[in-house]
């Protein structure tokens, strides 16, 4: 019995249509191992696509595809892809893509997202900035925003996913201004650690002690600390510059006094690192990296519960600026630089080879300026 001819017949594979809609919005095709970006527009994109297909397929050049085929939203995505590649070979830490995220998506709604990126000019970037300016953020936290966005302009350029790009170099960032901030006092550091548990007392000595922040808290793991000869080992997790420490006995205290539960020193009660960051998927197929930081939340309660009064900003993080006000007394830069884990100082550090006696000195004087004893 022969088929219904009056049915439609079924669609050959060169029937279908060539491109897919990627989830950022674009009609997109791999080819040879390569993603390549045709437009939002579905008509365009196929005439697009059509006219370059043969050149595309047989591979027969290198030319870098055009910036005018690239949305920035779509340039964003790449870059952040390439950043997330980078934190599953453990170059990067996942907290960085999650700034870099965070950083990224208020260029993209300036934007919008359906701009391409050969029409984003010098002049549109200086608006962004007039406009990070305008909103009153603080110099620190404007220039991180311009640095994400050079970053990945840099990148695309070095990887020939544009080829060209705006003028950086005119878009400068804001000098700031330096204000004294707030550290803690001795009576202030005295009544923190009266209400702190276990936990958190160990971590508040390790950050006047070794100038730790929080994620040095949370990455630090049994085996870089050496109880027994009163030292700790452990590279600044944001810079990778290596700290080799003496502990004070109060800070060897509270080490010995936590179980040890895993390789990790600080764990919450369910087992998490006390700073994570965690990608989650949603059905639509919507990626958010979701930050937790229990260790400032923890801190600023202690803050509240001491009835301690404190200025904007102020955290987990002032003691480490504490740590390193008391250092700078010392009058050595180069011991507070190792103290810190600073990637400052090179072209010094070049000439000054060790100078491990000189932090000892400096830890141990903070000591003496916190803790009032005969020792």
């Amino acid at each position: 019995m022969s088929k219904n001819t009056n049915k439609k017949s079924r669609k050959t594979r060169c029937d279908k249509f060539p491109l897919t809609l990627h989830r950022t919005g674009q009609y997109c095709k791999k080819i040879k191992g390569k993603i390549y970006y045709f437009g939002a527009d579905k008509k365009l994109a196929l005439q697009k696509y059509l006219e370059q297909a043969s050149y595309l397929h047989l591979n027969k050049g290198k030319e870098p595809v055009s910036s005018s085929d690239i949305a920035i939203k779509m340039l964003c995505n790449l870059y952040l892809d390439h950043q997330e590649s980078r934190v599953n070979s453990g170059e990067i830490k996942r907290r960085q893509l999650y700034d870099q995220t965070r950083l990224l998506k208020p260029f993209v709604r300036f934007c919008g997202t359906s701009l391409v990126v050969s029409e984003i000019s010098t002049l549109k970037l200086q608006e962004y900035r007039k406009k990070l300016v305008n909103a009153s953020k603080s110099p620190n936290t404007i220039n991180n925003y311009i640095s994400v966005v050079k970053a990945m302009y840099n990148w695309a350029l070095d990887n020939e996913i544009i080829n060209s790009i705006p003028n950086l170099k005119a878009i400068k960032k804001i000098t700031a201004v330096r204000q004294e901030k707030q550290v803690f006092s001795e009576d202030e550091i005295k009544k923190i650690l009266d209400l702190a548990n276990d936990n958190m007392k160990a971590m508040i000595l390790l950050g006047l002690n070794c100038g730790f922040g929080c994620t040095d808290c949370s990455e630090l793991e049994w085996k870089n600390i050496d109880l027994k000869n009163t030292r700790i080992n452990f590279a600044r997790t944001k810079t990778g510059v290596g700290r080799n420490l003496p502990l004070w006995k109060e800070t060897v205290v509270a080490l010995t006094k936590l179980t040890r539960k895993r390789d990790f020193v600080f764990v919450t009660s369910k087992g998490n690192k006390y700073v994570r960051v965690v990608k989650k998927e949603y059905p639509d197929g919507a990626v958010k990296l979701l930050n937790y930081n229990s260790i400032s939340k923890e801190f600023s309660k202690l803050l509240k519960d001491a009835d301690i009064k404190t200025e904007k900003g102020t955290g987990f993080y002032t003691l480490r600026r504490t740590a390193a006000t008391l250092a700078a007394k010392s009058g050595d830069p180069f011991a507070v630089q190792r103290l810190l884990g600073h990637a400052d100082l090179k072209m010094a550090t070049t000439y000054v080879q060790d100078v491990s006696e000189q932090t000892d000195r400096v830890i141990n004087n903070s000591r003496k300026l916190i803790i009032q004893d005969d020792s």
